[in-house]
């Protein structure tokens, strides 16, 4: 069974329960399969990134195998805007940058704005910045550092994987003076715990506290007010 993120945003829980920690977010549009359930809830896994979590049963759309086919032959299309507005037979919905507005056909929605078609990950990581720091979060309004690292490549055609320590292996590691704007640097103490993206002039933008611009060197990321290493540097990656 498959089924379709119809609303803005929508938990994805750690247990089937609604005080279990929020592991992640499914944003409109994206398509998931159902790999269990039980009274209230689904466990599910996203297509797009293979994240696992549970849903309630009170927010879960189905779709059939057919529509499924017909939404993965078309090629991906994300809003660009900070916000927009879809057209519902029950009246508008506010969605979310990041939003896959190429499903919506699926769900008889017609997008109301037009999309930015801005192609640089700097410029779109900017979208996030003053986010709040929200651990399993994917959006403007709560974003993990490893949630905003994918929403951004996304953004720009790159299909990340949900967490730092999945996406440290999807690129091809290089050393901090290769590095160009838009590469992810990748820190911790013994494994991988913290991602952000690369910018110009030894920068980075990251998610901590909210989404940061902080200044980074061969050891790690310096606190631009502070002046304190906040994050040990482990590993810089382009994709």
């Amino acid at each position: 069974m498959y089924g379709i993120c119809h609303l803005s945003i929508i938990p994805l829980r750690k247990d089937s329960t609604s005080k279990s920690e929020l592991v992640s977010q499914l944003i409109y549009g994206e398509l998931f399969k159902v790999l269990e359930s039980n009274e209230k809830w689904f466990f599910i896994e996203c297509i797009d990134d293979k994240y696992k979590g549970w849903i309630n049963h009170s927010q879960f759309k189905e779709i059939s195998d057919h529509d499924l086919k017909k939404v993965l032959k078309i090629k991906a299309k994300y809003l660009n805007n900070l916000t927009a507005e879809i057209e519902t037979e029950n009246g508008t919905m506010s969605i979310i940058i990041g939003s896959k507005i190429s499903s919506c056909f699926i769900l008889n929605h017609k997008l109301k704005t037009r999309t930015n078609s801005k192609n640089s990950i700097i410029e779109n990581s900017f979208k996030f910045l003053n986010s709040p720091y929200l651990w399993g979060g994917r959006t403007p309004y709560g974003i993990d550092c490893s949630g905003f690292t994918q929403q951004v490549y996304k953004l720009n055609g790159f299909q990340l994987s949900r967490d730092a320590n999945q996406q440290v292996i999807q690129g091809k590691e290089i050393i901090l003076e290769d590095a160009k704007p838009g590469d992810l640097a990748f820190f911790g103490e013994d494994g991988i715990s913290h991602v952000g993206i690369i910018m110009n002039s030894n920068k980075i933008i990251h998610a901590f506290g909210s989404v940061r611009i902080d200044d980074l060197n061969q050891n790690g990321i310096i606190n631009s007010i502070s002046n304190k290493l906040t994050h040990k540097l482990k590993k810089t990656v382009t994709y």
